[in-house]
């Protein structure tokens, strides 16, 4: 650390004496990644190597204003600061803790080269796996009241590299199937975008998203490998409204010589401001959920009241005695109020946020679950009406804390968020300030958010610890209700690698019943069982939903493993794996020396080697294996597995043979 800052130091010293053309270096705290920024009259310009390897050729920043014109040449420095920073924060859940946090900062502010031109600082930081960058335009004079246009940020590839990614600007939001193309061949892309090279792997993304619209990735040509930070618009066309002083989301570039190692990264949480010291985070408890949901999905039952409906207090009532003989936190109860008849998402939303639905009594099923040691988890579908929905939003949180309701899932189901008279994109600054507004006003009431159809994580939960989880991906309900055939195979294996590194996913795994076609004959579930039980390890969420029907699991041995599972941890470590493939991951619980190991595979067989060496070394382990039987396949037997058991120490290597579309569930249990 003392050497990289040293040569820091030294480096911006010398800086200062170039003139007009002035450079820069940053260097990772452990040499392995070089940040190059650059100012001449054209721009201020960064570029980014690993181990040598250049990844981000030079590449312009820059904003543009709709009155104000751009802010980006004929610039001058005004200071420049450096710091280092390598410290440790424990988060109130997550993957890992304590969570290290080292890096190189560099700080340039700068102004038009006038004296009543525009101010604008830029920082740079570079960690040990990765870079991220962000704009500050202080409180100035010059520039008060503004509305963005565009943000003329460049990203540079250095190469044509394999990309894995989604497209932006559709109806679905982000709800899509993962392409793997040429880098050339993408459009506009949600990010994160993972990008695989020769020996290296980059995902772009960003963090600290507030008060600001969300970044996609455009290219900038056709077959071009230069892409351009592209705002999600408001319906007017405007990027951004906003005022001095702003602060932007950091441009993040996560950078590691594999895809796996991309998994144990903390970058995005790292640029994630702490959350107030006297913050109240006493209700916020991770843990494990089932309820009223996947039933309608799969057409048992119906969210609309009637001859199916699923929210009736008996039926609630069989899920909390369920869960009260398990390890089960938390029951979903979905469509419980009033405002889901008939086809509820082609209309504009009825919703009542505080009065039950005929048939069910949430006074009595909160105080039934409360008596069994469990609550209830609310749910508050807006059908994109966010207007209907914040007129409510206070009375309906403060209905929630005097039931003792402690989480609350959220819905956004439509194609365009209501804004009036006209319709946003659910990715804009409208979204990103209505879930700002949605955290704040659950976190005074005490209630933890899992928000589906909503914006990307970017690693907000450190600040507003209460946000738990998100959808943001095409998640396990395509394989009950999606009119299509659900998922492939390999998607599972591809959204650790993407979707993932954004942050916690709720895509309720935990299907035992594959045989659901009278109402779906179209549909199933691409996995083996084996492949569900080891979801909940490498798919993470602090709140894992059980989601199949309680009479689906009742006495099924397999179960166990549901059971068992933490989903707090102390250590998170991806042992290996290839996108789209398959993947290893272990996890040590928070709360004890037991680790858990989940392995997954696409739709081809293999036989995995796995080293114990993550165990602590001269104990023995007990470990119980949920693994595929030889004849499972997701297609034609996905219910075939067996439970093995033995004892094994860190020392041992396993041999792991996984199915078409299969996998395997581990728990080492520390033997005393």
């Amino acid at each position: 650390m003392r050497r990289t800052t040293l040569l820091l130091i030294s480096l911006l010293i010398s800086a200062q004496c170039l003139g007009q053309n002035q450079t820069w270096q940053l260097l990772s705290p452990d040499s392995q990644i070089v940040m190059g920024i650059h100012l001449d009259a054209e721009a201020l310009s960064y570029q980014v190597s690993y181990r040598q390897q250049t990844i981000l050729r030079p590449s312009k920043l820059g904003l543009a204003f709709k009155e104000q014109g751009q802010l980006q040449g004929n610039l001058k420095v005004i200071h420049v600061n450096q710091r280092s920073v390598d410290q440790t924060w424990t988060p109130v859940w997550g993957q890992r803790s304590p969570i290290i946090d080292r890096f190189n900062e560099l700080r340039v502010e700068l102004q038009e080269n006038s004296a009543t031109g525009k101010q604008l600082q830029v920082i740079f930081r570079v960690y040990n796996d990765g870079v991220a960058f962000r704009y500050v335009l202080p409180k100035q004079a010059q520039l008060t009241d503004f509305v963005l246009s565009q943000e003329l940020t460049e990203f540079s590839f250095d190469q044509n590299y394999q990309a894995w990614w989604i497209p932006a600007y559709r109806d679905q939001r982000y709800e899509y199937q993962y392409l793997k193309s040429a880098l050339s061949s993408v459009d506009v892309a949600h990010t994160p975008m993972t990008l695989i090279g020769d020996k290296v792997a980059v995902a772009v993304h960003e963090a600290a998203l507030s008060h600001y619209a969300s970044m996609t990735l455009k290219n900038t040509n056709d077959n071009s490998i230069i892409f351009t930070s592209d705002l999600v618009p408001w319906a007017d066309g405007a990027k951004v409204y906003g005022a001095t002083p702003l602060t932007t989301p950091w441009r993040t570039i996560q950078i590691a010589e594999n895809e796996v190692a991309l998994l144990n990264s903390d970058l995005i949480l790292n640029l994630n401001d702490p959350a107030a010291p006297d913050l109240d985070t006493s209700y916020i408890k991770p843990g494990k959920y089932m309820g009223i949901w996947w039933e309608m999905h799969i057409g048992n039952k119906n969210w609309s009241p009637g001859a199916d409906q699923g929210a009736t207090t008996e039926r609630a009532m069989q899920y909390i005695d369920f869960a009260a003989q398990h390890n089960i936190d938390d029951v979903l109860i979905e469509g419980w109020n009033k405002g889901w008849e008939g086809e509820w998402w082609q209309r504009p939303p009825i919703f009542d946020f505080v009065t039950p639905v005929d048939g069910f009594d949430m006074d009595k099923v909160s105080a039934y679950a409360l008596s069994k040691g469990l609550r209830v988890i609310g749910h508050h579908e807006t059908a994109a009406g966010i207007s209907h929905y914040e007129r409510q939003m206070e009375d309906a949180f403060n209905y929630y804390q005097q039931r003792g309701v402690q989480s609350v899932k959220m819905g956004y189901v439509g194609t365009r968020l209501e804004h009036g008279a006209v319709k946003e994109w659910h990715h804009g600054q409208y979204m990103v300030e209505h879930m700002q507004r949605v955290v704040d006003s659950a976190a005074k009431h005490h209630v933890m958010v899992n928000a589906h159809e909503t914006i990307k994580d970017t690693g907000l939960s450190r600040t507003y610890p209460n946000m738990m989880t998100r959808e943001a991906v095409r998640g396990m309900e395509y394989n009950g209700g999606s009119p299509d055939t659900g998922n492939l195979p390999n998607h599972t294996v591809i959204i650790p690698f993407t979707r993932g590194l954004s942050g916690p996913i709720d895509f309720t795994p935990g299907i035992f019943n594959f045989n659901y076609q009278k109402h779906r004959p179209h549909n199933r579930v691409p996995t083996t069982l084996a492949k569900q039980l080891a979801l909940y390890v490498t798919l993470y969420s602090p709140l894992q939903m059980a989601a199949d029907l309680p009479e689906n699991y009742a006495g099924h041995p397999a179960f166990q493993f549901i059971d068992d599972v933490p989903t707090d941890w102390q250590q998170s470590i991806a042992l290996q794996g290839k996108i789209g493939e398959f993947l290893v991951v272990a996890r040590q619980d928070k709360h004890s020396a037991d680790w858990f190991v989940g392995a997954t595979s696409n739709e081809d067989p293999r036989s995995l080697s796995l080293a114990l060496d993550f165990l602590e070394p001269n104990q023995r382990y007990l470990l119980t294996r949920y693994q595929d039987a030889t004849d499972a396949h997701w297609q034609r037997k996905p219910m075939a597995y067996e439970i093995k058991q033995q004892q094994v120490s860190s020392s041992d290597v396993l041999t792991l043979q996984l199915q078409p579309g299969g996998g395997a569930a581990l728990k080492f249990a520390l033997l005393k």
